[in-house]
């Protein structure tokens, strides 16, 4: 499970406004869980659940997906059903419309009060009227939105997110960020919290809105990665920069002798260590192939049957004893990088299956388009191909007179990207190269000084 998750909703001109009123009576009136007993949690699932339960299934059979719904098949306690229906009621406020509903809610215990007789807090520090917000909202009838932004227990407890003072001035800190981000000018927006103390996932509720029919706002999912990356920035500082300090030391540890091993291995490919007589037949047909290919010259664009032909040659590089040592390497400076985020490491895939080197594909493609051209000026191409010699061995290495200079010639600047591709995959994660991934290091300076960072 994530650290933080924010999950953003959109109501757009709400039919029943009723239940956007029903959903700001909700949160803050529903009881603030603190850590329950353990005899309260393990409690047999009430009559009345049950009933909401079986009605919420009914009318949304989808929440059956969620993993609150396999908790409770799991254990069928009343801690587990009170999670499964406020999990319910939080994406769905149309269920608000149920009388049964809303006297559930009424009468459930140790509702947090933290204005008197609710919850609901917003920029102003006088007590709000909870019965004049709710008619408000029920008689306003533009674009409504909402988000929800949930911790771990153990996280809330140990950094103080877990009483509704510290939400209530994290927001108050933080709305114009929210605004900028849902489009709304800062004077026309209408904004309430709500902060639910639930013992699994502490939870802060934000109901917004424009007042201005002109700025009606919107949120694009570039926004709520925006808010969501400077959120849990501000939330796990300390953490993110305990983490990259150790990022730094992990990386460190990619040793000189490790480092010459690459450089020398770069150097072998560069030289042609991958240019066996098999390759360079290959190769050559590659170049006349593509000759007779229209449109653009790039891997995505190719024609069946002449990708299965470069796919053929990347995986005859990939077997390159060289190639697969490098690969080692990268691989191993990679994992150095993930073992500060988890003890899971990343999946090993074949090297034609890591997105990081699709670009051997298309400098594959680009010198072979390059030779088929440069062939295809040539007044005797017939005699240029019977001059191959077939008799040699696939594993032997080649020279001038086993294929003609242009051939060569090609397949040496494809060993040259090859090993440029190599290199600059694998300096991303070693410290001692002064061009070092320029993001990276803008990010591990950006945590370090209390920026965003995307989560």
């Amino acid at each position: 499970m994530p650290r933080i998750i924010v999950k953003c909703h959109y109501y757009k001109n709400v039919s029943s406004r009723k239940s956007m009123g029903g959903y700001l009576n909700y949160i803050a009136k529903r009881e603030g869980v603190e850590p329950l007993k353990d005899e309260w949690k393990n409690a047999p699932v009430t009559e009345r659940q049950n009933e909401l339960i079986q009605t919420i299934i009914t009318k949304l059979p989808s929440v059956k997906k969620s993993s609150q719904y396999t908790d409770l098949q799991y254990a069928q306690t009343r801690s587990n059903a009170s999670e499964f229906i406020s999990h319910c009621v939080e994406l769905h406020p149309q269920l608000l419309q149920e009388d049964s509903y809303l006297r559930y809610m009424a009468t459930r215990p140790r509702t947090e009060k933290a204005s008197g007789s609710h919850g609901l807090f917003s920029d102003s520090d006088k007590p709000l009227d909870l019965e004049s917000e709710v008619k408000a909202l029920e008689s306003f009838d533009g674009n409504v939105f909402t988000v929800i932004v949930s911790l771990k227990r153990e996280d809330a407890s140990r950094l103080g997110y877990d009483n509704a003072n510290r939400w209530r001035d994290f927001i108050r800190a933080n709305i114009d960020m929210i605004a900028e981000q849902y489009g709304i000018p800062k004077q026309h927006l209408k904004w309430y919290g709500a902060f639910h103390n639930e013992s699994h996932h502490p939870h802060i509720h934000l109901l917004l809105y424009s007042t201005d029919q002109d700025h009606p706002g919107y949120i694009r999912l570039n926004g709520i990665n925006k808010m969501r990356s400077s959120i849990g920035t501000m939330i796990f500082q300390d953490d993110l920069r305990e983490i990259y300090d150790r990022q730094t030391k992990l990386r460190n540890q990619i040793t000189g002798a490790m480092r010459d091993e690459f450089k020398s291995l770069l150097d072998s490919v560069r030289n042609g260590s991958v240019l066996d007589d098999c390759f360079l037949l290959k190769f050559e047909e590659l170049a006349h192939r593509m000759n007779e290919c229209k449109g653009k010259k790039v891997y995505g664009y190719l024609p069946k049957g002449v990708k299965s032909l470069v796919d053929e040659l990347v995986d005859e590089v990939s077997a390159d004893e060289n190639v697969q040592k490098l690969y080692d390497l990268w691989y191993r400076a990679k994992c150095s990088v993930f073992e500060t985020y988890t003890d899971t490491m990343p999946e090993k895939l074949t090297l034609s299956k890591e997105k990081a080197f699709k670009a051997i594909r298309n400098a594959l493609v680009y010198e072979a388009s390059r030779l088929g051209y440069e062939l295809s000026r040539r007044d005797s191409i017939s005699d240029s191909r019977s001059g191959v010699k077939k008799t040699a061995s696939a594993g032997n290495k080649t020279s001038c007179t086993y294929h003609n200079r242009k051939v060569i010639s090609a397949a040496m600047r494809f060993a040259g990207s090859l090993s440029q591709v190599f290199y600059d995959n694998y300096k991303k994660y070693d410290p001692e190269e002064d061009d070092i991934d320029k993001q990276l290091r803008r990010e591990i300076w950006a945590v370090k000084n209390g920026q965003n960072l995307v989560m």
